[in-house]
């Protein structure tokens, strides 16, 4: 691996389509040409991206993995990372947050482990509710942005190491039943504890209830199906387990701030 290039604040690989600067908040759009070789390189400040069009591969020192449309995505400062294959009409929303607005908010920032998992729902999270000011953007932007990225950062667990070791479980538990109506004790007997326990604490760790958490991995799987654009939303709506197109919208608009029909015309 050659030398990684420092990008500054704000910076990208890709040509930047839109960009507000909220002082210690940048929203952008960047996109890339096809085919398109980045440098090893590295940001400053901790970021979010979302793909809404195209994708790439990702090479990265642990692990490389292919991004697609609807990935979210969580960068640790000073990550090395090389990106290869862009596809055509990539496009991506991000959102970096420098240090001071972590200081000012006593916020901690996710930790670098953050950047190689793929547990956290990203989009339900905060990011596409951060994503639809950047897009109509108007005088209470920044103060909507500002509280979102509160919320986006504190959704991420920090579970230490002497943390039990249902914490670190319930979660993959929850992704790979993620189609199954799974009960209260059923999922507390798949990570070995009462179920008391696991309804007290769940939201201490994960900052939302086991049926929000259930609700939005059902809502990152209908975003990766939308942005492919193959299907109906009536058929998503169905694949994700809703029970109709009214409650997937219904659900969707509680996590991201969108319409569905809104968020596929980005």
């Amino acid at each position: 691996m050659e030398k990684p290039v420092v990008l500054d604040k704000g910076c990208y690989v890709g040509a930047k389509v839109s960009q507000y600067n909220f002082g210690g908040i940048i929203t952008s759009e960047t996109c890339f040409p096809e085919n398109y070789t980045s440098n090893w390189h590295y940001h400053q400040n901790p970021h979010f991206s979302h793909i809404l069009t195209g994708g790439s591969k990702e090479q990265r020192p642990r692990n490389a993995q292919t991004q697609l449309p609807g990935d979210g995505l969580y960068y640790y400062p000073g990550i090395p990372h090389k990106n290869v294959e862009y596809r055509p009409g990539t496009r991506i929303f991000n959102i970096e947050i420098d240090a001071a607005f972590f200081k000012a908010h006593d916020l901690q920032m996710p930790d670098a482990d953050r950047m190689f998992a793929d547990s956290t729902p990203i989009n339900s999270s905060g990011l596409l509710k951060i994503l639809k000011q950047h897009y109509f953007h108007d005088a209470h932007s920044q103060l909507a942005i500002e509280q979102l990225c509160t919320e986006l950062v504190s959704a991420y667990p920090v579970v230490a190491p002497y943390s039990p070791a249902w914490s670190r479980n319930i979660i993959t538990v929850m992704h790979d039943h993620w189609d199954q109506p799974l009960s209260l004790a059923q999922l507390s007997a798949k990570v070995n504890i009462h179920p008391v326990t696991l309804s007290k604490y769940f939201s201490r760790y994960f900052h939302c209830s086991l049926g929000d958490y259930a609700r939005k991995i059902k809502v990152e799987k209908a975003v990766q199906l939308m942005r492919s654009r193959q299907l109906s939303l009536t058929a998503i709506a169905y694949q994700c387990g809703f029970s109709d197109q009214a409650h997937f919208t219904k659900t969707f608009y509680l996590f991201t701030g969108l319409l569905p029909k809104q968020y596929r015309k980005l």
